[in-house]
């Protein structure tokens, strides 16, 4: 049996499985939905050392990892050290909106969006510590190196940049697009790195678990040539 492991956003819980979950369920794959660690001590070797561990835990052997969000990350990274993972998914996972841009002045882009999270996190230690986190963390080497299939899955229908300020919206976008240039081009330079969007919100698998699931089981059928 196909087993699959399911992990939730930073601060999100199991229970965001509960619609896609079952549909997995239904075309015979095992699934074991978990927390992630605690963000104020978090680490990313930590948080990837949690997912063997769970592994083991639940008895699960050679199952994919998928994620949401922060989860996607941790499953990203799992596909840069575990060729034997059939599937790592990413679910509109991201770290600091810090750049690459494209169509602003990148400098100016960066400061705004740098000072934006800086005052987001003021008297909160436990967040700045998870932000330092993020910085370090660089997403497009991550996906430029997996010894497995990797699916990074991105949200097209997302309004997060219409709840902004007009200068941080406007970094963001050209974030947003910055980002999936370089994205794109990773792919095109990676073969176990596919990508695929979906038209909803950043909480995808709670809005289109279908499109989700069937995206999971297609692309665990899918090998590369």
């Amino acid at each position: 049996m196909v087993e699959i492991l399911l992990l939730p956003g930073g601060g999100r819980t199991s229970a965001d499985w509960r619609s896609a979950a079952p549909l997995l369920e239904a075309a015979g794959l095992r699934t074991v939905a978990v927390e992630l660690p605690e963000l104020g001590s978090w680490s990313w070797a930590g948080a990837v050392e949690y997912v063997g561990e769970t592994i083991e835990r639940h008895g699960l052997t050679r199952p994919a990892v998928a994620g949401h969000s922060l989860g996607g990350i941790v499953a990203a990274l799992w596909a840069t050290e575990h060729p034997e993972c059939p599937l790592a998914v990413n679910l509109d996972g991201h770290t600091n909106p810090t750049g690459p841009f494209e169509g602003v002045d990148p400098v100016e882009a960066e400061r705004t969006m740098r000072a934006f999270l800086a005052e987001e996190t003021t008297n909160d230690p436990e967040m700045s510590h998870f932000i330092a986190q993020m910085d370090a963390l660089d997403l497009l080497d991550v996906y430029r190196r997996p010894r497995c299939p990797l699916l990074v899955v991105s949200s097209s229908g997302a309004d997060l940049s219409a709840m902004l300020p007009p200068d941080v919206s406007a970094a963001f976008d050209a974030y947003v697009r910055g980002f999936a240039r370089e994205l794109t081009a990773a792919a095109e330079q990676t073969p176990l790195l596919s990508l695929a969007d979906l038209a909803t919100g950043h909480d995808m698998h709670l809005q289109a678990p279908h499109e989700v699931a069937d995206l999971i089981l297609t692309h665990l059928t899918t090998r590369p040539r």
